[in-house]
């Protein structure tokens, strides 16, 4: 083992303690104001147990407990979106000689390549000026 690896784990740990230090201290004003918003307080729960719709955290809440708020409903339309989109575009990568752009499409067939095609090169002769005619 050489000694860079074995310097690797505390740099590793000492980078992600600097990571949640920022996001703790990026995120302090966002959560104080969910806090400030009523959230954690229960007089002002609602009657059905739900908190509000349009949140982030409430809506993690509410997953946790099994329901599907319309926040969650419309990410996960997103998700298959864009998985919908990742598999056009990997099917592209595939087999990218057959032409397959989206899943499930499948091209006509190309025809076989033909040696009697006149081909788009021209030969040119080329010779020195003293064989040059007059």
């Amino acid at each position: 083992m050489s000694e860079e690896d074995e310097t690797a784990g505390p740099r590793l740990a000492e980078e992600i303690r600097l990571l949640a230090e920022l996001v703790v201290e990026k995120a302090a004003p966002w959560l104080e104001g969910v806090v400030a918003a009523g959230h954690g307080d229960p007089d002002q729960a609602k009657p059905d147990g739900s908190a509000c719709g349009w949140c982030p955290l409430c809506a993690i809440v509410a997953v946790v407990r099994g329901e599907r708020p319309e926040l969650v409903a419309r990410v996960l339309e997103q998700l298959a979106q864009l998985v919908a989109l990742l598999r056009a575009v990997l099917a592209d990568r595939w087999e990218p000689d057959e032409g397959v752009h989206m899943p499930g499409f499948r091209p006509a067939p190309r025809p076989p390549a033909d040696a009697s095609v006149s081909v788009r090169v021209q030969h040119i002769a080329v010779r020195r000026r003293d064989e040059w005619e007059n």
